[in-house]
């Protein structure tokens, strides 16, 4: 009697809620309708074409990194992190003697996995004569390891993964394409100039020389620690980075490997949130680096912070991990045409002992307070 009744008001309780959440589902299936028909990011046949700029800010970059590799006008390319995002194409092209199509594909904290994609990105869709990459302390890493919020999915064969390319970047993109407009938002140079400046600013004071020169002191007795590794623990390198520059090798490509010049004062501050026997790790997997892919037609590597008037002088840097001296970072590039600082299997390893030695009797200096006092 009447047993229907509760159940029946229930249903009528719930019955906005229901309708309410299927409005919801069914509008949010409509907006990835329109955005994987727009497609902003231009993965598929039918893609809206998004236009790369030669000029674009790291937050660009990642996802643009396909279209900047099928686009055939670029013939070189820049493959970094945080510590050459900062060259311009036309900076790295003046290096190269002012003749190549260069695009800067830098972008802060990679990691072993995202780099994968990248070079795998460059090996499939460009036609690059030549690739620059950095050997960021990142490859003492596990091979597995991905920067947080790489847009992966982009760049797999799941479909199923492409859903995940709608936020309000994809839809903003996809608008401007809707009202025929550039498929390019407004990068972000000026917020990362601004950045740069504040980094710079915070780091040249007095009161961060005589904190870092306490961390100095407090890890000089285990900064070179053996961490017993060998060449089979670093897979980022045996596995992943060697076989594609033997791959990029055997196809005629140059490749040119920079190690990025970190502060001596960097591995000090790297022992408790990276590893206990970071600097042993590091100098392990360049010398396993240089020793695999030595004497490789096209191939090059160059590293500038053995010298202590570079890596010992934090009046050239804007924090312990990036270089910030305008002359230096010019001479880096340069190098790429003067062959000044080339590594190879013959002077490896008196290039580690250097560094080595360097940073286990490390005392800070700033060249710049010193200047400016």
């Amino acid at each position: 009697m009447g047993g229907g009744r509760p159940n029946g008001r229930r249903w009528r309780a719930a019955a906005p809620i229901l309708v309410t959440f299927g409005i919801i589902w069914l509008t949010y299936l409509a907006i990835v309708a329109v955005v994987i028909a727009t497609d902003p990011y231009d993965i598929y046949r039918w893609g809206s074409a998004l236009q790369s700029k030669r000029s674009d800010m790291p937050s660009d970059r990642l996802r643009a990194i396909n279209v900047a590799a099928k686009k055939a006008s670029i013939d070189t390319f820049l493959v970094g992190g945080s510590t050459t995002e900062m060259y311009s194409p036309n900076e790295i092209s003046a290096a190269l003697g002012g003749k190549a199509i260069a695009y800067n594909l830098s972008y802060g904290g990679p990691r072993p996995m995202d780099r994968d994609i990248v070079l795998d990105q460059l090996a499939e869709n460009s036609q690059a004569k030549h690739i620059i990459i950095t050997f960021d302390w990142m490859y003492i890493l596990g091979s597995e390891t991905i920067r947080r919020n790489f847009p992966e999915f982009l760049y797999d064969e799941e479909i199923t993964d492409d859903i995940r390319m709608v936020d309000l970047t994809a839809l903003r993109r996809t608008l401007r394409v809707l009202l025929g407009l550039a498929n390019h938002g407004p990068d972000d140079g000026e917020t990362y100039t601004h950045l740069v400046a504040e980094q710079r600013d915070d780091f040249h004071q007095p009161a961060r020389m005589a904190e870092l020169d306490r961390l100095v002191e407090e890890f000089r007795p285990v900064i070179d620690a053996p961490s017993g590794k060998t060449c089979s623990d670093f897979g980022a390198v045996e596995e992943q980075l060697v076989p594609r520059v033997h791959t990029f090798s055997e196809k005629g490509v140059k490749i040119d490997i920079l190690m990025p010049i970190l502060s001596y004062v960097k591995y000090y501050h790297s022992v408790s949130n990276i590893s206990p026997t970071i600097l042993d790790e590091v100098l392990i997997s360049r010398k396993c680096l240089v020793e695999a892919i030595d004497g490789l037609p096209n191939v090059r590597i160059f590293g500038f912070d053995d010298d202590p008037a570079v890596a010992g002088d934090l009046g050239n840097f804007r924090d312990p991990g990036h270089i910030d001296n305008p002359a230096l970072l010019k001479r880096t590039l340069a190098s790429l045409s003067t062959g000044e600082k080339r590594l190879t299997a013959a002077n490896i390893d008196e290039y580690l002992r250097r560094i080595r030695s360097e940073v286990k009797n490390y005392h800070v200096r700033n060249s710049y307070l010193e200047r400016t006092r």
